[in-house]
C-alpha cells in the first residue's frame, strides 16, 4: 500500500508542507490527478492524490471548503495546492474542514511543477501496481471459475468476500435481490431513495454509515455498472477511510464487480423476458386480442392469477410524460430505462405491501396493475379497498419519482376473462373524465364520477356550452360586473346538499348572507329554487361550468 506519508518522502514532495489533516497521512494513493476545472469530482475514482492551483475557484472560499468535504467523502487520498500564484493562503475554514475529516491538505512551493510531482509518484505506483495486478489476476481467475461454472451470485459474492477479507452485501433493488457474505447475517437497512438516485447520477463509490439492527456500520457503497447505469450496489462493510482498502483488495473488487455485472445482467435479461411476457399478456387481455380463453387462463395461472375470481385493473397515467422527459433532456435509451424503473419499482412496492395476486404491466405512458380479489366480495367493498390501495401507491410514486406526476383510475371489478378489457376502459375513462373535472395527481373511480361520465363523453361541446350559458350566463355576467361570487355560492350550496348552515360555514359567511345571495340568484336567473326540475337544470349547468369555466369572452356584454 502506497500512502500519503510515503509520497511525502519522495523528492520533490519533501519540500511540501502538510498544513492540515495530518491524522490522515496513512490514506492510500492509487491515482494521481491534476484539477484545474470545477467539475473534476465526477471523474475521480477514489484514493486520488489531487494536485491543483485552485484556479477554477480562486475567488470562491466557500467552493474551496466544499471541495475538501466532497473529495474526502469520495475517499480521495490528499489535496496538494500550489499557493502564491492564484491563491496566496489557504483559508482557515478549509484547513479546519481538512482537520475535521482527517484529510491531508498539502501546501506545495510555487517553484515545483506538476510534472516534478507526477513522475516520481507514477513510477512508485507502477512498481507497486505490477505486484498488485498479479495477485488480482489470480483472484480474478478464481472468481471467474465460480461464475462460469454457473454457481450463482451467492457463491460469487462469498468467494469475493474471502478474497478481500471484508463482509459484503449485494443489493439490486429492481430485482428485489439482497445477498450477504457471510450469508447468515441480518440484512442492512435498505438504501434510501436519495442515496440510490445519487449513486445512479454519479456512478462513483461513496462512504456511508449504514445500519443493521440499530448498529451503525461504516461502509463503502460501490455502484455496479451495466450499460452505463447502476443496476446493483456492493457494500463493503466496516470500511474506514483510514487506512481504506489495500491496493490488492481494491483491484480484486474492480475485477470482481465487473464479473458480477455480467451475472447481474443475466438476471436482468431473465427479468426482462418475464416483463415482456407480462406486458404482452395484459395487452392481449385488455384488447381482447386472443382466440383461446383456455390458453389465456393457462398463461394467467403461470403468472399467479386466477381469472375466475373478480379482476380489477388499476391504471396510472404518467401526466405529461414526454414534456417531463424533454425537460430532463433524456435520450431514448434513458427514457426506456426510466420506464423500466417505474414498472420494477411499483412491482417491488406491491410485493412488499400487498397480499393480493397481481401483475404490473407497462402500456405506452401508463402503468397497469391487474389485481385479483377474493370470491364473494361485493363490488363496493372491492372498489373501496382498491381506492385505498391506489392512494397509497400514488403517495409512493410521488416520493420515489418526484419529477413525474401521476393520475390513477379504477373501473368496476368483473369476473370472467372477457370482461377485463371493459374494466380497463372504465379505468381509462375515470382518468380522462376525472382529470378534466377535478384536475391531475389524484385517483378517480369510474363508479363515483356520476354525471361527469355523460358530460365528458358528450360529442358536441358547443351544445354543452350553450346549455351552460343559457342557464348560468346572466349570473356569470353579473358576477363579473359587480365583483360578486354568486356562482361560487350556488355551487357550494349544492355541494353541501342544499344545507344553508353548512354552506355558510364552508364560505366563512353568516347563514343570512347565504339566504340573501340565493334570493338574488333566483331573481337574476328568473327561477324557483324550490322546483326540483329547475334545481336539476342549474345543478347540471354548474357541472358543465366546472368542466368548462366561464372566460372573459363569455361574460362580455
Amino acid at each position: 500500500m502506497f500512502t500519503v506519508q510515503q509520497a511525502l518522502s519522495l523528492n520533490p514532495l519533501t519540500q511540501a508542507k502538510v498544513v492540515a489533516g495530518t491524522a490522515g497521512l496513512k490514506r492510500q494513493i492509487n491515482h494521481v490527478t491534476v484539477m484545474e476545472v470545477p467539475d473534476l469530482i465526477q471523474w475521480l475514482k477514489g484514493n486520488d492524490f489531487i494536485i491543483t492551483s485552485l484556479y477554477c475557484m480562486k475567488d470562491d472560499p466557500d467552493a474551496q471548503i466544499k471541495l475538501v468535504r466532497d473529495i474526502a467523502r469520495l475517499g480521495c487520498a490528499a489535496l496538494a495546492v500550489k499557493t502564491n500564484r492564484y491563491v496566496k493562503d489557504l483559508p482557515t475554514e478549509m484547513k479546519a474542514a481538512a482537520n475535521e475529516l482527517s484529510f491531508p491538505l498539502i501546501d506545495i512551493p510555487e517553484h515545483i511543477t506538476y510534472i516534478d510531482i507526477i513522475n516520481p509518484l507514477m513510477e512508485h505506483l507502477l512498481d507497486h501496481t505490477a505486484g498488485v495486478l498479479r495477485q488480482a489476476d489470480m483472484a480474478f481467475r478464481w472468481l471467474q471459475e465460480v461464475i462460469l461454472s454457473d454457481q450463482g451470485l451467492e457463491a460469487a459474492l462469498s468467494t469475493l468476500q474471502r478474497l478481500v477479507g471484508c463482509d459484503l452485501t449485494l443489493e439490486c433493488p429492481e430485482l428485489d435481490l439482497v445477498l450477504s457474505a457471510p450469508k447468515d447475517k441480518e440484512p442492512l437497512t435498505p438504501l434510501g431513495l436519495e442515496t440510490i438516485r445519487y449513486l445512479h447520477n454519479t456512478c462513483h463509490p461513496i462512504f456511508l454509515v449504514r445500519n443493521r439492527e440499530g448498529i451503525n456500520v461504516p461502509s463503502l457503497v460501490i455502484p455496479i455498472m451495466c450499460r452505463s447505469s447502476a443496476y446493483a450496489f456492493l457494500t463493503v462493510e466496516n470500511y474506514q477511510h483510514n487506512p481504506g482498502l489495500s491496493a490488492t483488495s481494491q483491484a480484486i473488487l474492480d475485477h470482481g464487480t465487473a464479473l458480477m455485472a455480467t451475472e447481474i445482467m443475466k438476471l436482468h435479461s431473465r427479468a426482462e423476458l418475464e416483463r415482456q411476457h407480462v406486458n404482452s399478456f395484459v395487452e392481449e387481455l385488455i384488447t381482447q386480442d386472443f382466440k383461446s380463453d383456455t390458453a389465456m387462463m393457462e398463461r394467467a395461472r403461470y403468472l399467479g392469477l386466477n381469472l375466475t375470481q373478480p379482476c380489477l385493473p388499476i391504471v396510472f397515467d404518467v401526466d405529461q410524460f414526454w414534456r417531463s422527459i424533454e425537460q430532463a433532456e433524456l435520450t431514448e435509451e434513458k427514457v426506456q430505462i426510466l420506464k423500466l424503473r417505474l414498472q420494477r419499482d411499483l412491482n417491488s412496492y406491491l410485493k412488499a405491501h400487498s397480499s393480493l395476486p397481481f401483475v404490473v404491466a407497462q402500456r405506452s405512458d401508463s402503468l397497469v396493475i391487474l389485481t385479483i380479489w377474493p370470491q364473494g366480495e361485493s363490488s363496493d367493498t372491492i372498489i373501496a379497498a382498491a381506492y385505498k390501495m391506489a392512494q397509497d401507491i400514488l403517495l409512493h410514486l410521488k416520493r420515489a419519482f418526484p419529477t413525474l406526476h401521476f393520475t390513477g383510475g379504477i373501473g368496476q371489478p368483473y369476473t370472467g376473462i372477457r370482461n377485463v378489457g371493459k374494466s380497463f376502459s372504465q379505468a381509462r375513462q375515470a382518468i380522462l373524465f376525472g382529470r378534466q373535472a377535478h384536475g391531475r395527481r389524484q385517483v378517480f373511480c369510474y363508479s363515483q364520477l356520476g354525471v361527469y361520465r355523460l358530460l365528458c363523453s358528450h360529442s358536441d361541446q358547443d351544445e354543452l356550452l350553450a346549455l351552460r350559458n343559457e342557464i348560468l350566463g346572466p349570473l356569470a355576467v353579473y358576477d363579473k360586473k359587480q365583483s360578486t361570487n354568486f356562482i361560487e355560492t350556488l355551487a357550494a350550496y349544492f355541494r353541501h346538499n342544499e344545507d344553508i348552515n353548512a354552506t355558510a360555514k364552508a364560505l366563512f359567511v353568516h347563514p343570512n348572507t347565504v339566504r340573501y345571495r340565493l334570493e338574488r340568484v333566483a331573481e337574476l336567473l328568473n327561477c324557483d329554487l324550490s322546483s326540483t326540475d329547475q334545481r336539476f337544470q342549474i345543478y347540471l349547468a354548474l357541472k358543465i361550468a366546472s368542466l368548462y369555466p366561464f372566460s372573459s369572452n363569455d361574460t362580455d356584454s
